[in-house]
């Protein structure tokens, strides 16, 4: 029953967006295990279908703003942030060098706070907060992300996993803007699966598990194998950040970007919302968003 919800529901917004294709995973938050997942690509004739790449764990891509998370947890561990600090985010444009750097509001936010800010997926605002920051340092950003387990290889049962790519300072490609540019989701590549999994650790109290496809090996109608659920880390972060994250990421649907899936029969509902510039030929398009 799962499986199917996920595929139907899946399937809607793609043919809402005239999608090229999408993904949808579940994942059960203790043990890792995957409940549900779902790769559909858009065929000649206009429908969807499985028969494609399992996108879910073999394509690797900017994974843009939902990496708002990562970028925010790396800045409270370090402590170069709170919650309440404030940050000028203009009219809804900035410069950073030759580039420029926009929210998707027209006029902007203006003066907010950082949890606001993620409320409202303010490009700007974590763009000029991680320059700031790191600026003197980019390698301390970039080795905080990698202590969140994202770059981690999740040695799952399938073959084809993608690998996550991202860059250290003054690597080939390495530029002035690349800093602010990564702290919102580009100049890297990263699978849904990855993302998945950081964000399960998240509502797991920061304990990162290995997504698990596999519980158990059968010969002839008996289990002759158990596969036991596989912690990939501990602890990703500390408490603190852990417990503050999660409040942010319920704001996202209290009162953000993620409004429209509040729900109201007794239960609450975490999340955050992503959109992506995709890359065609070496330029970023507004049109695939």
């Amino acid at each position: 029953d799962i499986q199917d919800v996920a595929e139907n529901s899946l399937k809607q917004q793609l043919e809402r967006y005239a999608a090229d294709h999408g993904v949808a995973i579940l994942m059960e938050v203790k043990t890792g295990a995957i409940r549900a997942i779902v790769n559909l690509q858009r065929q000649s004739d206009g429908n969807y279908n499985e028969n494609c790449l399992n996108f879910a764990i073999g394509e690797a891509m900017e994974p843009g703003s939902t990496f708002k998370l990562a970028t925010v947890m790396a800045c409270l561990e370090d402590g170069v942030i709170s919650v309440d600090d404030t940050i000028n985010t203009f009219a809804g444009e900035f410069r950073f060098f030759d580039r420029t750097m926009r929210d998707s509001k027209k006029g902007g936010h203006g003066m907010i706070k950082v949890d606001e800010a993620f409320e409202v997926s303010s490009n700007i605002a974590f763009s000029r907060i991680v320059d700031k920051c790191y600026r003197k340092d980019p390698q301390r950003f970039i080795n905080r992300l990698r202590s969140l387990g994202i770059c981690d290889s999740l040695g799952i049962e399938l073959p084809g996993e993608a690998r996550t790519f991202l860059k250290n300072y003054n690597e080939d490609g390495w530029s002035r803007t690349s800093l602010p540019w990564m702290s919102i989701g580009y100049e890297m590549t990263i699978s849904p699966l990855h993302i998945l999994t950081l964000y399960n650790a998240v509502a797991n109290g920061g304990t990162m598990m290995r997504p698990m496809f596999v519980e158990g090996i059968s010969e002839n109608g008996e289990i002759v194998e158990r596969k036991r659920p596989k912690v990939l880390r501990n602890s990703i972060a500390s408490r603190k950040t852990i417990e503050t994250v999660r409040r942010m990421l319920e704001g996202v649907v209290e009162k953000g970007t993620a409004i429209n899936i509040k729900n109201t029969k007794g239960y609450s509902i975490a999340g955050k919302t992503g959109t992506a510039q995709i890359a065609n030929k070496g330029q970023y398009s507004n049109q695939g968003e």
